[in-house]
């Protein structure tokens, strides 16, 4: 039988984000760092990266060339204004230089990193959201160090929750997307249109060479984290506190309509059109806090599961497979 793989963040804590092979081939059960990991039959878990490579792994993206961009927390836990001023985090490129399937060579890509909370590549350049700002770094010389910073997006807000920016991830349409939380205050200049002055979450969108910031989706939510695509090109976000808690829910995957306003009951989404009652949530994760989120294109694993979306969940130290999402987008 072939090899099956998906990509999973393993973090220092529990299961975080996108950096341990799954191979399909039987159960398995294995105890990194004093943890058990299950996974479902015919699955199997296996380090590919760790220690002294990286060391607390948030977020990944590849290459063209199968190299692998991690963002590497530092550990901080100063306050926001120390680190934004010290910078204590970096981002490592891995590569698996023997074709074993493991990581076996990393360089510091990009060092003096604010808190990275997203990593994506593209067009020969790795965009990171790293609060306050989304981060264009390039290496134009081939050796493996950024030497080009373009503060390609400036939020402008940061406050002590990591909930201010995350992403950007890349859609369909060519759009690059990201999203705004916390409830701070920001203004962003619109295309023919009054600058966007909001406190609300959102899914906030820009063409790649282009000024303009466009919403696409407004939510009283405390934290909009990851944003994946459907076949089709349609939003799916996860985000924290899509309600007030109650009977077990609170976080939540959502249909990101063009337009739409979600939950929860908030001020911030006042001054906001609405047409009716906040949209509503998907699928209820309950006090999940997901922390990452991608869609499945390939039928490896077998038709079933192409299509698929899977989400981590960090308080709940699981990966869920979310089977149906496209039947109830089109339905």
């Amino acid at each position: 039988m072939k090899p099956r793989r998906l990509s999973v963040l393993i973090g220092a804590a529990s299961v975080t984000a996108c950096l341990a092979w799954w191979w399909v081939t039987h159960r398995h059960e294995r105890a990194p760092a004093n943890r058990v990991l299950t996974v479902a039959d015919e699955f199997e878990v296996e380090k590919v990266a760790g220690p002294p490579l990286v060391d607390r792994p948030i977020v990944a993206d590849f290459d063209e060339q199968g190299r692998l961009y991690v963002a590497d927390s530092s550990g901080s836990n100063d306050k926001v204004e120390k680190q934004l001023e010290e910078k204590p985090h970096r981002i490592v490129r891995l590569e698996d230089t023997d074709g074993d399937g493991r990581f076996d060579k990393g360089v510091v890509f990009a060092d003096r990193m604010m808190f990275p909370e997203g990593a994506m590549w593209y067009d020969g350049s790795l965009y990171v959201a790293a609060p306050p700002s989304i981060w264009r770094l390039t290496d134009s010389n081939g050796d493996g160090v950024a030497d080009r910073r373009e503060e390609w997006f400036q939020g402008n807000t940061l406050t002590a929750c990591a909930n201010d920016l995350h992403g950007p991830y890349l859609g369909l349409d060519g759009w690059i997307y990201w999203c705004k939380g916390a409830f701070a205050e920001q203004t962003h200049a619109r295309d023919g249109k009054p600058p966007l002055v909001t406190r609300a979450a959102h899914i906030l969108r820009r063409k790649p060479g282009s000024p303009w910031v466009e919403p696409v989706m407004t939510g009283g939510m405390d934290n909009p984290v990851d944003v994946a695509f459907t076949a089709a090109g349609e939003r799916i976000l996860t985000a924290t506190f899509v309600q007030h808690p109650e009977a077990g829910r609170r976080d939540g995957l959502i249909h990101a309509i063009y337009g739409g306003v979600y939950g929860k009951v908030n001020e911030v989404v006042n001054t906001h059109p609405q047409t009716g009652e906040l949209m509503p949530v998907m699928t209820q994760l309950g006090p999940a806090v997901p922390c990452g989120l991608t869609r499945y294109e390939s039928e490896v694993f077998g038709p079933e599961y192409r299509d698929n979306f899977f989400a981590c969940l960090f308080n709940l130290h699981k990966v869920t497979r979310h089977v149906s999402i496209v039947a109830k987008v089109l339905a």
